[in-house]
């Protein structure tokens, strides 16, 4: 039997953002729910919500132009503006793209909706200079400076409004719940680097940009190139504010840094960022989560992890559509062939051209995404009365043979991730095979991918099934993915999106099935007839498990199984009986509010910016 603090947990649900919009936005498309329209017209800034009110329809008000405060109603929205929101949302024709990048096969990709590529993405997370000026992070404003050269990237930008957002599920500011920042850290994933900068490098002899240069551009523009800008954002503006200048003038000011945890001072654990292709995020989470079990003399480990995972791979200029080539993507004319062979007549649109399982399957869609999650132990979140909306009991990853013809192609032997996962949910916490119901796949959208895709998870299932004992069929799951309801391929950030989903699942909530399926692929008959695949989305089972599996160029394997949180699961490991007890009586008021927070923190104006000033560490404002 474990201990509690031998169990990872789970605490609120994932903050992300997409092509089809922010967290809520997304579950609206999923549950095919009324709110979708006014939710993503305030990702586009057209309206104000009522964080408070029951519907995301209840109490909007135009948020911009002559009418600006004035309520609207959902009728005159969707006349207004309701064709514009869907087109602009999800994957999509996108105006302009062989313009900066001539020599690329397909225009359609999946970049964030409405305005967020631009402006939109730091007006709705509140990192704007003069929102950070007029903040208490304003020792930092030069980190969000307006200037093209300056200002923090895209890739930036997700990892802030992800990783933050999900700090709405504390009912407690971070810096009461982990009094000392070392006991922090954050885990973060991305298949590429932070490359908005590139598209502003210069060559020597290019004529300045008018104006002239800024100050300190250099330095800026390489954080900005980087990877691991973006975590490290999150981890300063979470850090006690201290600007560089005014504590070399005033030394004594690092006195206050001191920690009660004598010779430590209060400064987080640094950010880990993992760079394996489309598994990063998955592998990010195997990386991270035995430190915080890891028992060893002298080692801190951390109390809590965000868990964030951010990727912008069309910047600067597009450049991966070249890169990928018209064998790997879905590009407009195969789209057209694949519509004019259909002999019932029916037409996929652009919006569902992304059709993995399916006989249409023929090419990837690039997407930008980010995301983030709060993992803690068991016993933290009991003692601390988080809400903890599953257990994690199992990860894994893996390498794999096959790659070696084509780095770039996915290969064999990818199963040991999921097998190792299945191992520990076994050997640790008594899950079988037969636990568990839903699987988030990778599905890209290939008809290569399909195949490793369902023959991975099946050869994961049935060797963790042979070693568990198990004779018969494996358990038949429901199927799954993100990218179908319109994420497209989002890179690294993929396995976290679709751990977000089957968070969901385990929740009982809808999760997604597989939308764009309409004729199951001829070549899965064998491998098909194993899961559930279906275009609607699985109810989720409240007493139910899911695991997630991801393949990565190169050969890069991930995978997590994740269970539901229960007063009957809880019990099979050795928690404090009273503090159980205490937790399981006030649950229902701590997932209530938790819920509550959630939705008004994601509905309410500068999201990340309103996260960080309530859970950042105090620093100089406090001396």
């Amino acid at each position: 039997m474990l201990r509690s603090d031998q169990v990872l947990v789970t605490v609120g649900t994932a903050c992300t953002i997409s092509a089809v919009g922010s967290t809520e936005t997304y579950q609206a498309v999923v549950a095919g729910s009324d709110e979708f329209l006014p939710l993503a017209a305030f990702d586009a800034g057209l309206v104000e919500l009522d964080p408070e009110a029951a519907s995301a329809a209840d109490g909007m008000r135009w948020a911009e132009g002559d009418r600006a405060g004035e309520p609207v109603s959902l009728d005159e929205l969707t006349r207004l503006h309701g064709a514009a929101l869907r087109a602009n949302s999800g994957i999509r024709h996108v105006p302009g793209v062989r313009e900066l990048a001539p020599r690329v096969v397909t225009d359609i990709a999946a970049p964030l909706p409405h305005d967020l590529e631009t402006v939109g993405l730091r007006r709705l997370a509140g990192l704007r200079y003069e929102d950070i000026r007029g903040s208490k992070l304003k020792e930092m404003h030069g980190l969000f400076q307006s200037d093209p050269l300056l200002s923090p990237s895209l890739q930036a930008q997700l990892f802030a409004y992800g990783a933050l957002g999900a700090l709405a599920g504390l009912p407690r500011p971070l810096a009461e719940l982990v009094p000392d920042p070392f006991g922090f850290r954050v885990a973060s994933a991305t298949a590429f680097g932070g490359l908005d900068g590139l598209g502003q490098w210069l060559r020597p002899d290019a004529p300045l940009p008018e104006g002239g240069f800024p100050k300190d551009t250099f330095a800026v523009r390489l954080s900005h190139s980087l990877g691991s800008h973006g975590p490290a954002l999150v981890s300063t503006m979470l850090a006690p504010a201290y600007g560089i200048s005014r504590v070399l003038k005033n030394p004594e000011l690092r006195e206050s840094l001191k920690s009660d945890n004598v010779g430590f001072m209060r400064v987080p654990q640094a950010p880990m960022t993992a760079v394996g292709a489309c598994a990063s995020s998955l592998v990010a989470l195997a990386d991270v989560a035995p430190q915080m079990l890891f028992d060893y003399p002298g080692f801190q480990k951390p109390k809590m992890v965000l868990l964030t995972a951010a990727d912008a791979a069309l910047q600067p200029r597009y450049g991966i559509l070249e890169a990928f080539g018209g064998g790997a993507l879905m590009t407009g004319d195969k789209l057209a062939a694949k519509n004019a062979a259909h002999a019932d007549g029916t037409v996929r649109s652009v919006h569902d051209s992304l059709a993995p399982f399916d006989v249409d399957a023929d090419g990837t869609v690039v997407g930008h995404g980010g995301s983030g999650l709060l993992v803690t132990t068991l016993d933290f979140a009991l003692r601390n009365r988080l809400d903890i909306t599953s257990i994690i009991v199992g990860w894994g990853q893996s390498a794999e043979a096959g790659g070696k013809a084509h780095f770039a192609g996915v290969g064999f032997g990818g199963e040991n991730a999921l097998v190792q996962a299945l191992d520990m949910a076994y050997e640790g916490h008594g899950y079988g095979v037969h636990d568990f119901h839903y699987l988030a796949a990778h599905a890209t959208g290939t008809r290569t991918n399909s195949k490793t895709d369902l023959g991975t998870a099946l050869a994961g299932l049935r060797g963790a099934a042979q070693r568990q004992g198990v004779e018969g069929d494996v358990p038949k799951l429901f199927v799954g993915t993100p990218k179908a309801v319109g994420d497209g391929h989002t890179m690294g950030e993929t396995g976290l999106k679709a751990m977000s989903q089957a968070l969901q699942f385990v929740l009982g909530r809808k999760a997604p099935g597989v939308p764009t399926l309409r004729r199951l692929d001829p070549d899965l008959a064998d491998v098909s007839s194993h899961f559930h695949l279906q275009a609607a989305p699985s109810e989720g089972m409240a007493d139910g498990g899911a695991i997630c599996a991801t393949q990565g160029f190169g050969g890069y394997n991930g995978a997590v199984a994740l269970r539901s949180a229960t007063a009957e699961a809880f019990a099979r490991y050795a928690c404090d009986a009273e503090v159980l007890s205490a937790y399981l009586e006030a649950w229902p008021t701590i997932r209530a509010e938790r819920e509550k927070r959630e939705r008004v923190a994601r509905r309410s104006p500068k999201l990340a910016l309103a996260m960080a000033e309530m859970h950042a560490w105090k620093g100089l404002e406090a001396t």
